[in-house]
């Protein structure tokens, strides 16, 4: 069955704020890239029988009575089935697949949400192959339909709403084994729900647009996390600070400014326009750069930076003689033997899947393979498949000469256990690692080290009461090279090493193009006028916070100051201290 995804591309300061580990994986299962890209494999098959007529009762087709009223054309579907979203929801499915089983994906879909007691929508998301297109939408033909539909939707509850001027951008594709295709880039616009007339940041919903104007998707953002699963009668605004209690923006943007550290970048392939899915030419150029270090919030009412905010990796250099030895893997038996030889994973049980090739992210003219594993699933005591204990695998080479650029083993079994090898070992196994197989000669490397997934946790977390069995131990490590002493943010390296094994189980290589020259450093302008020209362009603004980590909340809302991105993404030129806004394409 054909299934979409998407997600929608971060803000600047998200951007900067996730792990190089995290972020921009070309060893991956499914494909990620900039412009919130995922492209999912899908299967199609031949007709079976058709689909029992389904029912629904009268509150279910009043609410779809309504939607009908403003998408007329879900209309044209018919009703496939209904679900149950737990005690406070129901979903319903319609399509134009006419009573086919497996139809393959050029067929209109979509999937509606709503709550049960008021009727009202959680969402939305459509599939439709005629809507499909490349190309986004005018930002305010996006905002002005996003706001259509939302009030529709809404009445007069949406003056409890606020729209973000962000307008961030979601895209991505599908293809079956029939040969059929389909790409699509929308305008995703977000709504903040209003406390006091001040926006929570982590709370409202987002409507997706695509060029002809067609909403796409609604999200109501939250739903699933609430504790009670009661009906959202909004939050009470007594248990959040009174905004006459906030020190002054300017007295917040002078804490800012002393805890706001600038840091030199470099960038071989900064995009002139940021590509959206689908562009096969992105026009790029070196870049030196100045971004901010840290992000931290300020709390409004005591005029403190927010602690745990943000995890900040620890950060330094170091000096490698590289050995020059490579990692070459042509076919899927040479990848199987490396991987088993080289890296010392167990391919015990692991049968081959498949092999496919993409072209690299930023450099279409580089193509890779990706080989994929899996094991099977054990039968558990209760007669069914056990797939807590299956692994899968997958790595990437360079087509033409075999060049291994990333792999990646995801073990399930082990979660929630506690690492028992130390950092400083897991460390040394990653910096023995790259020693072996960077090109042979003296490098310089910043060496950023990546806190455990459990050392994120906040401290107001309840872990017993957690969902899931949390995640199998994981030390993350980058390795970025310099010039100039200054590092190429492009020109990274990213090493996993196992908690319970110690042994490595993820790798990317981020050197696949070729290297570009990168502008002299002599005449930068300063770190504090680059923080100035931050500053300028990025006022501080005040938002509500009420912190969540799967489904929990922190004892209490929080009233913050935090810098507003605007519009656009942006970097600052190191050169000549401006700032540099670019576009989506």
């Amino acid at each position: 069955m054909f299934k979409r995804t998407t997600a929608a591309v971060l803000t600047v300061g998200m951007l900067l704020a996730t792990p190089a580990w995290a972020a921009e994986k070309e060893a991956s299962s499914v494909q990620e890239v900039k412009g919130g890209v995922e492209i999912v494999q899908s299967k199609s098959g031949t007709a079976g029988q058709p689909v029992p007529k389904v029912e629904l009762n009268e509150k279910q087709r009043q609410a779809l009575e309504k939607i009908y009223q403003i998408v007329p054309e879900l209309k044209e579907l018919s009703v496939e089935s209904v679900h149950d979203e737990g005690e406070a929801a129901w979903g319903v499915t319609l399509s134009d697949r006419a009573g086919e089983t497996a139809p393959g994906i050029m067929h209109a879909y979509a999937i509606l949400v709503f709550e049960t007691d008021t009727g009202e929508l959680i969402s939305l998301d459509i599939q439709n192959p005629d809507w499909a297109s490349v190309e986004l939408p005018p930002p305010g033909l996006a905002k002005e339909k996003a706001a259509e539909f939302a009030r529709q939707v809404l009445g007069d509850k949406m003056k409890d709403y606020q729209m973000s001027d962000e307008i961030s951008h979601c895209g991505g594709g599908s293809r079956d084994d029939k040969g059929n295709e389909i790409l699509w880039n929308y305008a995703s616009v977000q709504f903040y729900r209003l406390v006091n007339g001040i926006p929570l940041l982590n709370s409202g919903f987002r409507v997706n647009v695509d060029v002809a104007g067609h909403v796409t998707e609604y999200y109501t953002e939250g739903f699933y996390e609430k504790n009670d699963g009661a009906k959202d009668g909004g939050p009470d605004p007594a248990l959040f600070p009174d905004p006459s209690q906030a020190m002054t923006r300017e007295a917040a943007e002078k804490t800012f400014a002393g805890l706001l550290e600038m840091k030199l970048n470099y960038v071989e392939r900064q995009p002139l326009k940021y590509p959206v899915f689908g562009s096969k030419k992105v026009e790029t150029r070196p870049v030196l750069m100045y971004t901010p270090l840290n992000y931290t919030l300020i709390d409004a009412v005591t005029g403190k930076p927010l602690d745990g905010f943000q995890e900040q990796p620890q950060t330094s250099r170091i000096s490698l003689v590289g050995e020059g030895r490579k990692l070459i893997a042509g076919t899927p038996e040479e990848a199987a033997s490396l991987l088993a030889g080289e890296v010392g994973i167990d391919m015990t049980g692991m049968n081959f899947e498949n092999v496919e090739e993409r072209e690299a992210l930023f450099a279409p003219e580089v193509k890779i393979k990706e080989y994929y594993w899996r094991s099977e699933p054990q039968i558990g005591p209760d007669g069914r498949p056990d797939h807590s204990t299956m692994r899968f695998l997958h790595l990437s080479a360079v087509a033409d000469t075999g060049r291994v650029v990333g792999f990646n083993l995801q073990d399930e079994s082990g979660r929630g256990k506690k690492a028992v090898v130390s950092r400083e070992a897991a460390q040394e196994t990653a910096v023995q690692f790259m020693q072996r197989y960077l090109d042979k000669g003296a490098a310089e490397l910043e060496m950023h080290v990546y806190p455990l997934h459990e050392e994120s946790i906040p401290e107001w977390v309840d872990k017993s009461k957690l969902e899931g069995d949390g995640q199998r131990p994981e030390f993350h490590f980058t390795f970025t090279r310099t010039h100039q002493g200054i590092p190429v943010s492009d020109r990274s390296y990213s090493v996993t090493v196992d908690g319970l094994t110690g042994r490595i189980t993820a790798f990317y290589d981020g050197n696949s193009s070729s290297a570009v020259a990168l502008p002299d450093s002599k005449n930068v302008v300063t770190a504090e006028a680059a923080k100035a020209e931050f500053l300028k362009s990025h006022p501080l603004r005040l938002f509500y916070l009420w912190p969540e980590y799967f489904g929990q909340k922190a004892p209490n809302p929080l009233l913050v100051y935090m810098p507003d991105y605007g519009g656009s993404w942006g970097y600052i030129d190191a050169l000549t201290g401006k700032t540099v806004r670019v576009e989506m394409n």
